[in-house]
């Protein structure tokens, strides 16, 4: 198989992981980086080494356009506050265990508005905690994984995912408001 074959069938297999971490990282913008993303990396493909993951080296390249993105534009830095950009409804990928399909229509209807509601409460959290919580719990990569992609310590990457979870939770399970009423106010300093 030549690069270019095995390039492609790589991007196929993860196609929709690489487009909702764009989304995680770009929101608006996450067509355009995916783009750019699948550019770098197929002109850096042949160096890819194949004994590694696909996906983690992938991600790694997508976050580290993104930041020259953001260098280039000298926009807001990749923590800015919340509300400050138009939310998009992300996509989950059909292995994700939030789109396990029950069989009875009641249960098909409560499980597309608990869906909903994660989905929302994940668009609440601060860019920082989003980006690993989506990593881990949507995308499935190990600690080591998103560390080497956030170039961050496993520990920071553990501490952050806690954090976002129990945002998570204290948003779906003691706010008794609907998704969008409130905003969780989070400290966006020294994450």
């Amino acid at each position: 198989m030549d690069n270019r074959s095995e390039f492609q069938d790589l991007v196929d297999k993860y196609l929709n992981s690489l487009y909702n971490y764009a989304l995680v990282l770009a929101r608006q913008d996450a067509e355009d980086l995916l783009q750019e993303s699948l550019v770098r990396s197929y002109e850096a493909f042949h160096a890819f080494d194949r004994s590694q993951s696909f996906k983690p080296w992938i991600f790694t390249i997508m976050r580290n356009a993104q930041i020259d993105r953001q260098r280039r534009r000298r926009t807001h830095p990749a923590d800015e506050p919340l509300g400050s950009e138009k939310e998009r409804e992300p996509v989950v990928s059909m292995e994700s265990p939030l789109c396990a399909i029950p069989l009875a229509p009641e249960d098909i209807l409560l499980r597309r508005e608990t869906v909903e509601q994660v989905r929302e409460a994940i668009r609440h959290l601060p860019p920082l905690l989003r980006e690993i919580v989506e990593l881990r719990d949507i995308e499935g990569l190990s600690y080591r994984e998103i560390a080497t992609i956030v170039s961050r310590p496993v520990g920071t990457v553990m501490s952050r995912l806690y954090r976002g979870r129990n945002l998570l939770r204290t948003y779906l399970i003691e706010s008794p408001q609907r998704p969008g009423e409130t905003e969780i106010g989070v400290r966006n300093d020294g994450l």
